[in-house]
C-alpha cells in the first residue's frame, strides 16, 4: 500500500467522522451535543496523521 492510499484512507475516515460528529453535535440533545465534540476531536487525529504523512513526504 503506497502512501497515497494511505493518506486517501486517513482523508475517507476523517470526513466521516467529521460529518457524523457534526451531525451528533447538531442535534438538540446535549449528551450527543458531548458525544459529537468528542468525535470530532477522535477524527481530528486522523487528520493530523495524514498531514504529518504530507509533510514528511
Amino acid at each position: 500500500m503506497s502512501k497515497d492510499q494511505i493518506r486517501n484512507i486517513l482523508n475517507l475516515i476523517f470526513m466521516i467522522g467529521a460529518i457524523v460528529g457534526l451531525i451528533f453535535f447538531l442535534s438538540k440533545n446535549e449528551e450527543r451535543h458531548t458525544l459529537g465534540l468528542y468525535i470530532i476531536l477522535f477524527s481530528m487525529c486522523f487528520k493530523i496523521a495524514e498531514s504529518s504523512m504530507r509533510m514528511i513526504k
